[in-house]
């Protein structure tokens, strides 16, 4: 799904990922396992691209369903894997998936029935790094070092699952999702500060104009 020239979702993988095309093809997460079929398809089919191209698959937070294809998908396109610091512990494996103990449990469950490797990240990111022309935010709540992306020249941001958009209004991830519920606030409110029009989040639909008056709004509700 186009959302900008130079924007593209692929959906119907449980989390979205998108593809960003500039000199470079960054992807943003990977969906859960067995998604790479999905996703290079898309890259294939719609954008005339080869797996190659993809220079950079960007992580958002380490949950099975953002890291489930990202072993394939980076065994089969060669690209850098980037992760904020506080994620990379739980995507390399050094440390069991973080969240509510039912959600640990389920994320062990599907390593153990699926193909899902981990995978060392080759760049660790931090606050205000720059990846294809999106800045990194440190938005926590959802996760320790979940990230959001921002490119303040398109005014695009896109959020991981620190929040998502039913189509009427913008929400934070279901209670029982969130690890941390000040940081989420505190997170929220950093992104509420940004000049956005386009959000686009891992669960959802994307919000195509006006973004920061809905979030805004939102955020008044915390």
């Amino acid at each position: 799904m186009e959302i900008l020239s130079n924007i593209h979702m692929i959906d119907g993988i449980n989390a979205n990922s998108y593809l960003l095309l500039g000199d470079k093809i960054t992807l943003v997460d990977t969906g859960m396992p067995g998604s790479q079929e999905k996703i290079l398809n898309y890259l294939q089919n719609m954008l005339k691209s080869k797996p190659e191209d993809i220079k950079t698959i960007v992580i958002t937070h380490h949950h099975i369903d953002h890291t489930g294809s990202l072993y394939e998908l980076k065994k089969v396109t060669n690209a850098d894997v980037a992760a904020f610091k506080d994620e990379v512990d739980y995507i390399s494996g050094k440390k069991p998936a973080s969240g509510p103990f039912y959600m640990r449990i389920g994320s062990r469950l599907m390593s153990f029935l699926t193909s899902y490797n981990k995978v060392e990240p080759d760049i660790i990111l931090k606050e205000d790094d720059v990846v294809e022309g999106y800045r990194v935010i440190h938005t926590p709540g959802h996760t320790p070092g979940s990230i959001s992306l921002y490119n303040p020249d398109n005014r695009v941001i896109i959020v991981g699952d620190t929040l998502r958009f039913n189509g009427e209004k913008v929400n934070g991830p279901p209670s029982m999702l969130i690890e941390d519920h000040e940081a989420l606030k505190k997170s929220v409110e950093k992104i509420s500060k940004l000049d956005c029009e386009v959000m686009l989040s891992g669960h959802g639909k994307p919000i195509p104009e006006n973004a920061s008056e809905l979030i805004k709004e939102y955020y008044k509700t915390l």
